[in-house]
């Protein structure tokens, strides 16, 4: 078997640990009494699995923000994952991927079948549930998760500082700012975004302002937006406050 490397454990409160995977994509456990949930397994280099069984004695429940690469990677520590299955066209793409199946058939590994999560379906853990809410923008089949009872979101590519909207299987700007609309009843609910690349958890205040910085954006506003380079290619971006944050996107005719 080849050597794995082990995420830095960052305790968010006394049963929620964010996992950091060596800055590239980040993993949570959240353990209820009955069940323990894995929100995304990053890009498989680490067994996630023996990481969440380090911290916690409960069965496993692996959920898949979307299927993306470098959240679902590191599946095949588990016997089955929940994801939205408009994701499985994007999903399947990263595991016929020649250096994937060189991986599969070099380490004798292999990755499990998903099962549907559908808008509204609550992961009942004891004492703590995670709400799954259909939230397509990044990805066709994108979701994320409320716990209303740690008054967090965990939003996987949804709400992030760098949002991508610029990938072929990304929608439209308009279709993002209507999956954030659909959370605005929500929105004293929560007060903290555990997102699929954080170090820190962010505040509500990530939510406000790239809501606010999308509406900008559709209406145009874009005199100062600025290159963007991603794997080779350049697109546009569009920054917004407070911090060093884009929002990029597919300019007209892409």
């Amino acid at each position: 078997m080849f050597e794995l490397r082990k995420p830095n454990v960052i305790p968010i409160n006394d049963h929620i640990w964010l996992l950091d995977d060596n800055h590239e994509a980040t993993c949570y456990v959240v353990a209820g009494t009955e069940y323990a949930a894995v929100i995304d397994t990053s890009i498989g280099l680490s067994n996630i699995r023996e990481a969440a069984e380090s911290l916690t004695s409960l069965p496993l429940i692996c959920i898949n923000t979307h299927g993306h690469g470098d959240h679902m990677g590191g599946n095949w520590s588990f016997d089955k994952a929940y994801m939205n299955l408009a994701d499985l066209p994007l999903a399947e793409e990263h595991f016929h991927h020649p250096e994937v199946q060189k991986g599969i058939k070099q380490h004798g590994i292999h990755y499990p079948p998903f099962e549907h999560i559908e808008d509204g379906r609550v992961f009942d853990l004891g004492g703590v549930k995670l709400e799954a809410i259909y939230f397509p923008g990044h990805t066709a089949g994108e979701i994320v998760l409320l716990d209303r009872q740690d008054r967090i979101l965990f939003a996987g590519d949804g709400i992030i500082q760098h949002l991508w909207l610029q990938l072929k299987e990304s929608l439209p700007v308009r279709t993002q700012i209507q999956s954030m609309e659909r959370l605005l009843p929500l929105r004293n609910i929560f007060d903290m975004i555990l997102h699929g690349h954080n170090q820190t958890p962010n505040g509500i205040e990530l939510f406000d302002t790239l809501l606010e910085a999308l509406k900008d954006l559709e209406a145009g506003n874009t005199a100062d937006d600025i290159d963007y380079e991603w794997n080779g290619n350049i697109s546009k971006a569009h920054p917004y406050q407070p911090e060093d944050r884009r929002i990029v996107y597919k300019e007209s005719g892409e």
